[in-house]
């Protein structure tokens, strides 16, 4: 009985402490960090941790109790890759599998899981079950992908993203640096910053570390130099950061080359203003002088004219008028050259003997430009016209002639030349705006210093020039460029470095002549009739003008301003067969007065004068109904020509 006794004690021992270490092992795998398992060949599970509950939502006992198919909570796109894993492991006899792959919860989300599987196999090396423990792994993946998307963020950024050490040397680079600097990742990864950067030279590295961690980030522009050599500018922002006990910065860099050539562009548009603002605040006072001079040159230019043509003075006095009349008409041409340039853009049309205008312009150059320069020049025989306005074509001459010049620092030749050309389809085709016909070429050529190919590209922009600061505008060429299209002609040119340059001028050529006019002056002055109303604020000019009118036989009524030429008008204006009225005056206009003469007759006879050209003011009123338009300083026998022809007494 006593051994029977204790052999029942030692048996319920025994099945205490094998119930004990069965809750222990239940205990241990309920509250490992995921869900111990046993799963047979067929995928159904006899044993299941209480884990897992937490994980897909199903209890153990949905599992170990109703023989539920493990793989039917597998997510249907993960099954093919769970079961060719399984299958190849089988056959490989491998002793650990691990996969990772979706579940479905109970409530229809998806969790990611880790399957750790110990696989065992009988004597016959077919499989029996596996142990296995199903970890959720769900937020670790979300990092993953959130990580990937970061990470694919920051490598195909807008900006280059570098990250290195306190001593430089790059350990990370995205995609957008590679790009900009023409590196790749491998060749920036053994680089250091000081070597893109020469910014940050290797002896005063330490320096700007050392700022960047006292100021932990900041921002600024810098250059980064790329592979090829040439410079990035680029506006970074460093960012100090302080990991585990060791140092990095974080730079993000912005290639702001557009911007910086933006902001060139707008500089460069704000000095051409300001250049502009200049050239026509010159323009006006360039005018002004000319119109103002003219009314002086009045006086000596006519006075001249009247003693050339009076009788019986002595010859001395004769030989001194000639030479005050040469001089005051050179002074006349540069006043005009004065107004060409003050008035470009403002047209006439009228037949332009080219020839005249080149011989104006040397003639200026022999007494300008440097002596070592030899003046060349060839006209086509007979002359030849073109229609247009003078003083711009003066302008073109005058720049190309001037340019070439500048062209010759050390002396050359300077040769301008005139001939006929018929320009057909296939010249024209090429070169907008132009017409198949007749033209005429002008030809400048020096044998300067030649232009460059870059360069050649540009001449004809605003404001480009090669010239030094203060010696050149740019805007010679535009204006030759702009004019002779303006004329219904085109400019090319022709250079070559150390050799010199051509420029032809094709502009259309005149059916109309000038000499017919050239006759009409240089033939004797007829004899006029008739009374003269002259309004006119300068004193000077009244007086040369009544007495060059009385000379050709006009009897002559003087008015200081214009109230004063209405006035007598209103009076006298039965008696009076023309008006000579100067457009620029105090109290009341040309223009104003021309309307209130028209008002008291309608039938006013009016010739309008100015110390200006032609310009739109006097164009409109021109269009008023005024008969002529002369300009001064007068010549007599213009002013015999206009003024008769107005009179109805000039044949």
């Amino acid at each position: 009985m006593d051994l029977l006794r204790r052999f029942s004690i030692w048996k319920a021992r025994i099945f205490a402490k094998r119930r004990d270490l069965s809750h222990q092992l239940v205990s241990l795998m309920n509250n490992v960090p995921g869900a111990v398992y046993r799963g047979l060949p067929d995928w159904t599970i006899p044993f299941m941790g209480a884990s897992i509950e937490k994980i897909v939502g199903y209890s153990p006992e949905e599992f170990t109790s109703t023989g539920r198919p493990w793989n039917e909570l597998i997510h249907t796109e993960d099954q093919p890759m769970v079961k060719k894993r399984v299958l190849e492991a089988v056959r490989a006899h491998e002793g650990v599998l691990r996969l990772e792959y979706r579940l479905l919860h109970r409530d229809g989300s998806t969790r990611w899981v880790a399957d750790r599987r110990q696989m065992i196999y009988g004597e016959d090396g077919r499989l029996r079950w596996v142990d296995g423990l199903i970890l959720d792994i769900t937020d670790r993946k979300r990092s993953d992908v959130a990580l990937r998307l970061t990470q694919f963020t920051v490598d195909r950024g807008s900006e280059a993203t570098y990250w290195m050490g306190p001593d430089g040397r790059l350990f990370y680079v995205n995609e957008r640096a590679c790009e900009m600097l023409g590196y790749s990742r491998e060749k920036l990864l053994s680089m250091k910053i000081q070597e893109i950067n020469p910014d940050f030279p290797p002896e005063q590295w330490q320096d700007h570390w050392d700022e960047l961690r006292k100021r932990r980030t900041f921002s600024t522009e810098s250059t980064h130099r790329a592979k090829d050599g040439h410079l990035i500018p680029v506006e970074i922002t460093a960012n100090f950061i302080e990991f585990d006990g060791k140092e990095y910065n974080c730079v993000y860099a912005r290639d702001i080359t557009k911007r910086k050539r933006a902001e060139e562009e707008s500089r460069r548009l704000q000095a051409q203003l300001i250049q502009s603002q200049k050239m026509e605040a010159i323009g006006h006072l360039a005018a002004g002088i000319a119109h103002d001079f003219n009314n002086l040159l009045t006086g000596i230019l006519g006075y001249a004219n009247l003693l050339s043509v009076k009788q019986g003075i002595d010859p001395e006095v004769a030989k001194a008028a000639g030479i005050i009349l040469r001089s005051a008409e050179r002074a006349s041409q540069l006043t005009a050259q004065l107004l060409g340039f003050a008035e470009q853009g403002k047209n006439l049309n009228v037949p332009v003997e080219l020839g005249r205008v080149i011989t104006s312009v040397t003639g200026v150059l022999e007494r300008t430009q440097d002596p070592r320069i030899r003046i060349v020049i060839a006209l086509r025989p007979g002359g030849g016209c073109v229609p247009g306005d003078p003083s711009q074509l003066d302008q073109v001459v005058m720049n190309l002639a001037i340019n070439a010049c500048d062209a010759m620092r050390e002396g050359g030749q300077l040769k301008i030349t005139t001939e006929p050309v018929t320009l057909d389809e296939a010249f024209c085709r090429e070169r907008e705006g132009m017409s198949p016909g007749k033209y005429l070429l002008l030809s400048v050529a020096d044998t300067g210093v030649g232009i460059s190919p870059e360069n050649l590209k540009r001449i004809f922009d605003p404001f480009f020039t090669t010239k030094a600061q203060g010696k050149g505008t740019g805007l010679g060429l535009s204006m030759v460029f702009g004019i002779v299209k303006n004329h219904g002609g085109c400019v090319d040119v022709r250079s070559e470095a150390g050799v010199g340059s051509v420029f032809r001028v094709f502009l259309p050529e005149s059916s109309e002549g000038a000499s017919k006019e050239k006759a009409a002056m240089d033939s004797a002055l007829p004899h006029g009739c008739g009374r003269i109303l002259l309004v006119d604020d300068q004193e000077p000019v009244r007086e040369v003008a009544k007495d060059m009118l009385e000379a050709l036989g006009y009897e002559v009524i003087t008015a200081a301003d214009g109230l004063e030429g209405v006035s007598r008008y209103r009076d006298l204006w039965r008696e009076i067969d023309l008006v000579i009225l100067d457009m620029i005056m105090p109290n009341l206009s040309g223009g104003d007065s021309f309307r209130r003469m028209k008002e008291i007759n309608p039938e006013a006879r009016v010739v309008l004068s100015s110390g200006y050209s032609m310009d739109g003011a006097i164009q409109d009123v021109m269009n008023e109904g005024i008969l002529a338009f002369i300009q001064k300083p007068y010549r007599l026998e213009e002013l015999s020509r206009v003024v008769g022809t107005a009179v109805g007494t000039y044949q």
